[in-house]
């Protein structure tokens, strides 16, 4: 296939499995930036043992300076990579924000990937145990408060942290970046009806493509023979192929979506997390977001948050998936050239604002310490 038409497949068609945005290899991110200390921090190295063949490499990033010297014990924000072999250096700009209001933050390399050990897998349930071992050892530490523990994740970060709140009800607070909302097969083939609509392929072919992309994945699941996933599979490349995609593309396309990655779909149970969740939930997409399409995945958080008195869903409008500013498209190939991850000024300030509400302690009644409501 030519350059120009792989670049339009990863552009407009990227399939999103287990709430993962995900491209042909890793996701595309902005370049990390470096780990080194603010002047509103100390950064300290940590190493937390997930599993036995597995220690995940860390920064805790410490308020200091006139607003948070000698306040400690420090709330904390543990922040949760996206798709793909991402280590520290993703959220720069928010980790500095946060130091400045007296907040800590904790970022950490995924398993197998820079100076953590174990094998690099995108498998739920080992990235929710790796958070989960994460909190585990910040609430041993005399300069981190328990109590005050929140978790921030960007697109699959997104679909690991309510994962996690949803089976410890003391997270303080829980922040989705462009998370996934929905459960199982259902989710994908919404979401890739979604992302060939945005990309500009006509709903009324969209929906029988995504539907027989999900028919064959649900074979693969089932375990059928091999003459009938054969005979879904060539069904969906038709189907692809009146949709808009040119043969060669529609093979491709499919070739991204029919993974091992999506049979484990049943994994994902992102709606019915956060629809768990009794601790404040922040919930942020960005409306240039072709992956996660704000559209159709705030009203699913909202629906979801309808009975927490502490949710809140936003959009923010002319943001990638990447949440930068300046995005035209809103499609990969910008990403590059816009500046850091999670680097809008907007959204940076909304997450601080609400995460400071949302970690703040007043007295309870009976004397005890209570998280006020943001």
């Amino acid at each position: 296939m030519p350059g120009s038409s792989k670049r339009l497949l990863r552009r407009v068609f990227i399939p999103i499995t287990l709430g993962l945005a995900m491209t042909s290899g890793a996701q595309a991110r902005p370049p990390a930036s470096s780990a080194t200390p603010r002047p509103s921090e100390t950064a300290i190295d940590v190493r937390i043992t997930s599993a036995p063949d597995t220690v995940l490499a860390g920064t805790l990033h410490l308020p200091v300076g006139q607003r948070g010297e000698g306040e400690g014990p420090f709330p904390l924000v543990i922040l949760i990579q996206g798709h793909g072999p991402n280590g520290r250096g993703g959220y720069d700009a928010i980790i500095r924000d946060l130091t400045a209001r007296g907040i800590a933050a904790l970022e950490y390399d995924k398993r197998g990937i820079g100076q953590s050990t174990g094998t690099f897998r995108e498998d739920i349930a080992a990235l929710t145990a790796d958070v989960t071992a994460a909190v585990a050892a910040m609430r041993r530490r005399t300069d981190i408060d328990g109590r005050r523990i929140a978790l921030l994740g960007h697109s699959q970060g997104g679909v690991v942290a309510p994962a996690v709140a949803a089976t410890d009800p003391t997270i303080a607070a829980v922040v989705t970046l462009a998370g996934s909302v929905g459960d199982g097969l259902p989710y994908l083939g919404r979401a890739l009806r979604n992302q060939m609509i945005v990309a500009g392929r006509s709903p009324a072919m969209a929906g029988p493509a995504a539907d027989a992309a999900t028919a064959l994945i649900r074979a693969r699941i089932d375990g059928k023979d091999a003459q009938t996933v054969a005979r879904l599979r060539a069904a969906a490349v038709t189907l692809f192929e009146a949709a808009g995609f040119a043969p060669p593309q529609a093979e491709t396309a499919l070739a991204m979506i029919d993974t091992e990655e999506a049979r484990g779909i049943d994994q994902l149970h992102a709606a019915s997390d956060l629809k768990a969740l009794a601790m404040p939930v922040l919930a942020v997409f960005g409306g240039k977001d072709r992956m996660v399409v704000a559209s159709d995945e705030a009203p699913a958080a909202r629906q979801a948050l309808a009975r927490n008195a502490g949710g809140r869903v936003v959009v923010l409008e002319g943001l990638n998936h990447w949440f930068q500013e300046g995005a035209v498209t809103g499609g990969e190939e910008e990403v590059a050239t816009l500046g850091p991850n999670a680097g809008s000024p907007r959204l940076v300030a909304l997450v601080g604002d609400w995460l400071a509400g949302a970690l703040a302690r007043r007295p309870a009644p009976g004397g005890r310490m209570a998280h006020r409501q943001p």
